[in-house]
């Protein structure tokens, strides 16, 4: 049974208060005052975040791990329903201004049309120069967009109002999950402070990939660590057969 305890791995509470400890060890240089304001800024946000992991349930590094990828994967997910919404809103904006320009342009198009003096129907069209090419941009589009001029304004504006709903509830959600990543990485990086070089893991920002300098740097420090861990065993072995 003590075997057992002995090999149970540590809690993150506990990985926690080692962190605080190699932090406090690092200060001891420090002046008294710059020592104290360390340690209470380092214990406030540990406490935090352990308000948080306490909430969330995690109390391993396997648990915040997966933790971690599953709110990763929310903010991925917030961020490709959020950009699909806003380019459907663009969408609109853009149908919703070619039609007034359609509507306003067209008996300015048909009073430029009507005039036979060429001096005065140039005169006019410079005169009119902005609307008639907003017009004549209105008829490009529909023409390459032929569904588009079918749309009731009054349906295309009730479904940018739903979209747009859609972007702001999902601006909220992005904000929280991307709290919540903050939190977990920062966790991650200081328990990699404290842990064994295999059992340390690079982290990114959502939608960004880890450092591979950093991963590698441990994967050489842990084999590292395994050769001289075997060379007392080899020495031992080599004293025992003379």
């Amino acid at each position: 049974m003590e075997a057992l305890e002995q090999a149970k791995e540590p809690s993150i509470p506990e990985l926690l208060s080692r962190y605080l400890a190699r932090r406090s060890e690092e200060r001891v240089d420090w002046t008294a005052k710059g020592r104290l304001k360390g340690t209470v800024g380092d214990f406030h946000k540990v406490q935090e975040a352990l308000g948080f992991l306490q909430e969330k349930e995690i109390s391993t590094v396997e648990s915040l791990d997966a933790y971690l990828d599953e709110t990763s994967g929310k903010v991925l997910a917030a961020r490709r329903e959020m950009k699909k919404s806003e380019k459907q809103v663009k969408t609109i904006d853009t149908i919703l201004s070619h039609i007034d320009h359609y509507k306003t342009g067209k008996p300015v198009r048909a009073e430029y049309a009507a005039i036979r003096w060429k001096g005065k129907k140039e005169a006019f069209a410079a005169a009119h120069r902005e609307e008639l090419d907003a017009y004549n941009a209105a008829i490009r589009y529909f023409k390459a967009n032929p569904d588009a001029k079918s749309y009731r304004v009054q349906d295309l504006k009730a479904k940018r109002q739903e979209l747009s709903e859609i972007v702001t509830g999902k601006k909220g959600e992005l904000e929280t999950v991307q709290e919540e990543v903050k939190v977990l990485r920062d966790v991650r990086h200081w328990l990699n402070q404290v842990l064994p070089p295999e059992q340390r893991r690079a982290t990114a920002e959502p939608g960004k990939k880890p450092s591979v300098t950093e991963q590698l740097a441990w994967t050489q420090e842990a084999a590292r660590n395994r050769e001289a861990q075997k060379q007392p065993i080899q020495k031992k072995q080599q004293d025992m057969e003379l």
